[in-house]
């Protein structure tokens, strides 16, 4: 076991030096996307759920778990622009193999896009869309330790070029149920573009180290989740070049001494979120992501990107959730998720007892 913490601690050292500014530096990015409607309203990224809830297996294949087992779950969402994105899962524990497996697909469908020439001449059609086809398996031991691990194969198909990769997710994760806290680390997309869209132009894949720490308290129906990502880079504000400037009497424009911006590029980091959990039946999610809302705002108009809001409830064998994301000019993502337990419409017949 100390080997293999070395390994993983070593993979996350090694990508620690290839660290690159957000935004349009990756390709492959529909695999940064939340998988799961609660993820949505939890803050779009989530390492410390360990629950039933199969969905969270790409946001941290350490929470895999026994409680999976024979589950099935579909999610869906509609970006602005007709961009459908979906995932689904199935979890399975094998009798004679310790640990929970879990299988499933990802996609982004982008829809039909007109085609045209150098004069704006439409001269026909093309689609275009990316999946993510992937197994987890997730293993407790020790008590309070786990260790996951997902495996990816990654096709996209943008008109008539088309790309392959491959990647996977390492991750390791405490549970200390007496105290009530949960802390996860995770080193996402590790992998690399096996056939780029143009030969000899291999691309970079969205890695992402995080870190999750949730705890509750005793008696109180509440949890509060932290969640720190792209740890691996320190510097992920856009360096916008209006921020430099600024107005005089003299002149139109003039520099300014340029701000450090410190406490921003440090909360671009974290997310906040708060769930609650009444009679473990209904789960109210709220979340704030200072990341997006920095990104997202826009000097004219005021609103919220950076909160998240999600509903979830739980009954028997289904689980439905629902989470809510506001965005720049009024529009809002909408993010439905459906998982049942499939293990519960069989009935467990016990075995007559032997007679001596």
């Amino acid at each position: 076991m100390r080997k293999s913490l070395l390994f993983i601690a070593f993979i996350f050292t090694a990508f620690h030096t290839k660290a690159q500014v957000l935004g349009g530096q990756n390709t492959y990015d529909f695999l940064s996307l939340s998988p799961s409607a609660r993820v949505t309203g939890l803050g779009g990224m989530n390492v410390g759920i360990l629950d039933h809830d199969l969905s969270i297996q790409l946001t941290n294949p350490a929470a895999l778990n026994p409680q999976m087992h024979r589950q099935v779950t579909f999610g869906t969402t509609v970006y602005p622009g007709r961009n459908n994105f979906g995932n689904l899962a199935y979890g399975h524990q094998f009798k004679k193999v310790p640990g929970t497996f879990g299988f499933g697909l990802q996609y982004m469908a982008y829809g039909k896009f007109k085609e045209t020439d150098e004069m704006a001449n439409v001269i026909g059609n093309f689609n275009a869309g990316e999946m993510n086809l992937y197994a987890g398996y997730g293993y407790q031991f020790g008590k309070i330790f786990s260790a996951g691990v997902n495996a990816k194969l990654i096709y996209s198909q943008l008109a008539q070029w088309s790309s392959v990769g491959m990647a996977t997710d390492l991750a390791v994760m405490i549970n200390d149920t007496a105290h009530h806290v949960t802390a996860s680390l995770v080193a996402k997309n590790v992998g690399a573009q096996f056939k780029p869209y143009t030969k000899g132009n291999r691309e970079q894949l969205p890695f992402d180290l995080q870190a999750g720490l949730s705890f509750g308290f005793k008696g109180v129906p509440f949890r509060i989740h932290t969640t720190f990502h792209h740890l691996h880079t320190w510097d992920i504000r856009y360096n916008n070049p209006a921020d430099e400037e600024g107005t005089n009497l003299f002149t139109d424009t003039t520099e300014t001494k340029k701000k450090k911006y410190i406490a921003d590029k440090l909360f671009r980091h974290v997310i906040i979120g708060i769930e609650f959990n009444i009679k473990k039946i209904v789960r109210l999610d709220i979340a704030y992501n200072h990341y997006r809302q920095q990104e997202l705002r826009l000097t004219t108009r005021r609103g919220a990107p950076g909160l998240s809001f999600g509903l979830g409830i739980h009954i028997r064998q289904f689980d439905f959730s629902y989470g809510l994301q506001p965005l720049a000019q009024g529009q809002t993502l909408n993010h439905f998720t459906l998982s049942v337990n499939t293990a519960g419409f069989v009935k467990q017949v016990k075995a007559p007892k032997q007679t001596k």
